[in-house]
């Protein structure tokens, strides 16, 4: 089991100790034990934050170019996730949950690493996001945390931020619906994507029955659906469901669990 990496400053240790217990909580929906739980955080952990090193180092150095990158906790969720995949063909998959094992060998999984235009509508569009503003959309609607406590983590004024989270979860909303018209898809779907996005805009405009019945059978128009109502409280699963994928839901819960026990 490979030991956790040592924070670099005072700002890393800080990191870590918000990030641990998420991936801790994650690992632990993956796996079969709280042994194996812990042994798949902390290989994940590592792995995580070598990636988040490189990309940190890559911006400070870069072309001027925004690093088109997850926000922190995600992207250790993501390696949470991939780890997991690694443990199923090295054959160390009896340690993980049987319903995920089942899930990594299906169409849905290989969404995640395919091609691009293919994946997840709201994994596109987290990335699309500049990453202060994709860290105040995760940890404000995903980690479900008080404003104000996101506020002081970001170092954002909390009387404003409020309306800086509106703000965001707009421009998110804008990148989801480009991302929705740039997906390869077929000419039904094609056929909705503009009466979805009118009827999404206002939480009072009613869903055509053609519309409805079409969301009801077309789980990837479903998904865009769920990032551009930005009023009826989709957000959170949309995220997680885009971003993590399997157990995204399971892992909603948990950190409103731990939110509230804050």
């Amino acid at each position: 089991m490979p030991d956790l990496p040592s924070p670099q400053d005072a700002t890393e240790a800080a990191l870590f100790s918000e990030c641990w217990d998420a991936v801790l909580s994650y690992a632990d929906l993956c796996t079969a034990g709280s042994s194996a739980a812990a042994e798949l955080a902390r290989e994940a952990f590592a792995e995580g934050i070598r990636d988040l090193r490189a990309a940190e180092a890559g911006s400070v150095r870069g072309t001027g170019r925004r690093s088109s990158r997850l926000p922190r906790i995600p992207l250790l969720l993501t390696a949470v996730r991939t780890t997991a995949a690694a443990w199923e063909k090295e054959g160390k998959g009896h340690k993980l949950d049987p319903e995920l094992r089942l899930w990594l060998h299906s169409d849905e999984a290989a969404r995640y690493t395919g091609p691009p235009l293919e994946r997840p509508v709201a994994l596109r569009g987290l990335r699309d996001l500049q990453q202060a503003d994709a860290e105040l959309l995760w940890l404000a609607e995903a980690e479900a945390l008080p404003l104000p406590l996101v506020a002081r983590r970001l170092g954002l004024d909390p009387a404003t931020t409020a309306d800086e989270l509106a703000q965001v979860a707009r421009l998110f909303r804008d990148r989801c619906h480009r991302n929705h018209l740039d997906s390869p898809m077929d000419a039904e779907c094609r056929s909705y994507a503009r009466l979805l996005d009118a009827v999404t805009r206002s939480p009072a405009a009613d869903t055509p029955e053609d519309l409805s019945r079409h969301l009801a059978t077309c789980r990837r128009c479903a998904e865009a659906a769920a990032c551009l109502r930005l009023n009826t409280g989709t957000l959170p699963g949309a995220l997680a469901g885009g971003v993590i994928g399997w157990g995204g839901l399971a892992y909603l819960e948990r950190r409103r669990r731990a939110a509230e026990a804050r």
